[in-house]
């Protein structure tokens, strides 16, 4: 495995660390996350730690977690994005993917609904539809690309999101 791809792996670990660190809310806590995730990548990452929001780059890609997260902005015009929160996106340079969270108050049926309906306008072929008790998942595919949504009940009435998309080698 690169360097890349372990520092990819080893980023949302150390995000879900820090987040714990920024929630103190003190100035000196974004420097120990800041610290914290460049020590553990040996250096290989810009990190940013800003308003409750972790944001880290490398030479794989990016990745940001926390209260002010924005859309990738090349993120794949051809994927509906629920109105909600993004509490987490990363990006992938070597599978040019996309990953995203998002908090909705939208129920997880109608979640489901909506991106089996989105997905297929869109033109991607649905290859996977289904529920369960502990939430949903939608699946497809367009040309090389492959996208996985999957819905889940969160805390106080809220529903998790996530949305992966990537590009397989043709």
């Amino acid at each position: 495995m690169g360097m890349n791809k372990k520092i990819f792996l080893i980023i949302p670990i150390v995000l879900v660390m820090s987040l714990g660190i920024i929630g103190c809310g003190k100035k000196a806590s974004d420097k120990a996350a800041e610290k914290a995730i460049e020590t553990a990548t040996n250096g290989q990452a810009d990190v940013d730690v800003n308003n409750n929001t972790v944001h880290v780059n490398t030479n794989g890609g990016s990745w940001e977690a926390g209260d002010n997260v924005s859309l990738p902005s090349n993120f794949p015009s051809d994927i509906y994005v629920v109105d909600g929160k993004i509490t987490a996106a990363i990006t992938s340079t070597e599978t040019n993917g996309y990953t995203i969270s998002i908090e909705t108050t939208q129920s997880v049926s109608d979640l489901k609904a909506l991106y089996d309906q989105k997905l297929k306008a869109d033109g991607w072929e649905i290859t996977l539809s289904m529920a369960t008790s502990d939430g949903a998942a939608v699946g497809g595919q367009k040309n090389n690309r492959v996208i996985s949504v999957g819905i889940n009940p969160g805390d106080e009435g809220k529903t998790i999101i996530v949305i992966g998309t990537y590009t397989t080698e043709s």
